[in-house]
């Protein structure tokens, strides 16, 4: 069975890259002697990495998964941490932390589940140690922030995968279904975008966008349909494509709320296409955590 989703999800995965190539070279065809540096084809070129290496994750065995969420973690809260200006004690303390969690996670729910608040009091050490009156609760703050928003959120890709029956093929279309939604989303607001969402944190995105960021999960999640645990009830498959779309622009949407608060563009330049990692993943630190509920829940 394994073997066979792999199989499946290697044949889905490269007609939707080869497709969207297609569809880039429709929409830059007066431009195809420049294409290599227009936005839409590098985003499609870090597709091109970031799809197999999430299959892989997925479907791969547990120490790929857990050093797959591992090295995202430690990528992006190094972008946090710069963004944030965190000072060098907490860097290390957060890099640690957001490490450890990924084995936790894929191990043991109860430690999992019991690591925020022991590393909330072990957080208050570093501060009172020091005696910084001055920064000592602002570093404690955006420490704190950091571990729950990357890391915590992350450790639901494990979660999916190893406590949840069908976790591995659902977490197929889910990466699908997320990706699709940001080239629905990109395509429909860049083409046709016209009343903004919310201009004073995001001024790119608008309605329309949104409206296409719903209709590419659609797609994304009927593109891996196949990968979908069996037992699955007709109306959560009908929901979940909905869940994915609220929750990317919500991530969307937060990742621009810290990035106008400290004032930078980017929360890296890591990824052609689309700036740091965090820039990457913000949809996908919100959308983990809401669809394990509602599969949990239903």
């Amino acid at each position: 069975m394994t073997e066979t989703l792999e199989l499946a999800a290697a044949g889905r995965l490269g007609l939707a890259l080869g497709g969207g190539l297609g569809l880039v070279v429709v929409l830059e065809r007066n431009h195809l002697r420049e294409l290599r540096r227009r936005e839409i084809f590098k985003r499609w070129r870090t597709w091109a990495v970031a799809g197999p290496l999430f299959a892989l994750a997925a479907l791969g065995p547990e120490w790929l998964a857990v050093a797959f969420v591992a090295a995202l973690s430690f990528q992006a809260l190094r972008e946090f941490a710069a963004m944030t200006e965190l000072s060098q004690p907490y860097r290390g303390c957060l890099y640690a932390a957001g490490i450890a969690s990924a084995p936790i996670a894929a191990t043991s729910l109860t430690l999992w589940r019991a690591m925020p608040p022991v590393l909330l009091v072990l957080a208050t050490l570093p501060p009172l140690v020091r005696q910084d009156v001055r920064d000592g609760v602002r570093n404690l703050a955006y420490a704190g922030l950091g571990f729950a928003y990357v890391p915590w959120l992350l450790g639901y890709f494990l979660l999916l995968r190893e406590h949840v029956d069908g976790g591995r093929g659902l977490l197929l279309a889910l990466g699908s279904a997320i990706a699709m939604s940001d080239v629905g989303a990109y395509v429909v607001g860049s083409t046709l975008g016209r009343h903004k969402l919310a201009p004073a944190l995001s001024p790119g995105k608008t309605w329309e966008g949104v409206a296409g960021n719903v209709g590419g999960a659609y797609l994304g999640f009927a593109t891996m349909a196949f990968a979908l645990p069996q037992s699955m009830p007709g109306a959560l498959r009908w929901s979940l494509p909905l869940v994915v779309a609220a929750g990317a622009v919500w991530g969307d949407l937060v990742e621009s709320l810290l990035k106008r608060q400290f004032g930078v563009k980017d929360a890296g330049a890591w990824l052609p296409g689309f700036g740091g990692l965090l820039d990457r993943i913000d949809s996908l630190l919100v959308v983990l955590p809401l669809v394990y509920t509602v599969v949990v829940l239903l």
